[in-house]
């Protein structure tokens, strides 16, 4: 299977998810990684992979990306993870290293609800709490902006440009979620993530659609499209939404079907990132 890329705006992703096999995305600027899925060639050229949790389908890749990069003389490595997962990860990439032989070149970094990493000079990644059945987090990529005062906004070009030449701050430093990517969650997200609506690109599971699914979601911590139903509302204000990690009981034309039938007013905006054959 081929992954699927999307261009949105400024941003490229690149990505496959399909619940239970892997899970990987690579998003351009500035080039980290979210999960690690089995291992994709995609991530090799990341240095920073944030990873949601430790479910296989999820984390298996993370050794392997880490001796490719040794291998290829990459540079060093920045794992971002839950703090509850940092433990078995040094345990796991460690076991890597001894049956390679070798010592990968990296950093775990472990992360709480609410704390940052710096990923560029402009763009920092925030951890969010989500709602599944092991230890995990989902992530905001924070971009940092310039814009004029609001005090000057109504001034003429010369004016602004004469108290800049004087040494005048003319503009504030604001925030924007750019993007934020869930992991794997249940419906629970909506309460411990409440910026959620506030990403300009919305990165969010869906894993089951349809009645005889409809409590799986809430059994397995996963999101059932009706959740997503339920908070069409706030999701409103996202720019573009991107559904991932259906489950291989359904084909990804079944998911557009269903948003097109139960979101008519979102639709325009929702991507279904299903990975097509190759």
């Amino acid at each position: 299977m081929s992954p699927a890329a999307l261009r949105l705006g400024e941003l490229s992703i690149e990505g496959w998810s399909r619940a239970g096999e892997e899970t990987w995305f690579r998003v351009h600027p500035p080039g980290l990684g979210f999960d690690a899925g089995r291992g994709a060639a995609a991530l090799v050229g990341a240095r920073d992979l944030f990873l949601t949790h430790g479910h296989l389908d999820h984390a298996l890749g993370v050794p392997w990306l880490l001796s490719q990069r040794k291998l290829q003389r990459a540079g060093a490595t920045r794992v971002v993870c839950p703090r509850g997962v940092a433990a078995d990860l040094r345990d796991f990439v460690a076991a890597a290293e001894r049956l390679e032989g070798v010592e990968y070149v990296h950093e775990i970094v472990e992360l709480a609800a609410g704390e940052r990493v710096e990923v560029a000079r402009d763009l920092a990644v925030e951890a969010f709490e989500v709602d599944h059945v092991v230890p995990g987090l989902g992530y905001h990529l924070v971009r940092r902006r310039h814009r004029l005062r609001p005090e000057l906004r109504d001034l003429p070009g010369a004016a602004i440009a004469r108290l800049r030449a004087e040494g005048r701050s003319v503009e504030e430093e604001h925030e924007e979620i750019w993007l934020s990517y869930t992991g794997d969650t249940g419906p629970g997200v909506f309460t411990s993530a409440p910026k959620l609506p506030d990403s300009r690109v919305l990165l969010i599971e869906c894993t089951f659609l349809g009645e005889r699914t409809r409590q799986r979601g809430d059994l397995y911590g996963h999101l059932h499209l009706d959740d997503l139903v339920a908070h069409a509302d706030r999701l409103s204000r996202c720019e573009a939404i991107v559904l991932f990690h259906l489950s291989r009981r359904h084909a990804g034309g079944e998911l557009e079907r269903a948003v097109a039938r139960l979101l008519p007013a979102l639709a325009p905006r929702v991507h279904v990132l299903v990975p097509e054959p190759a």
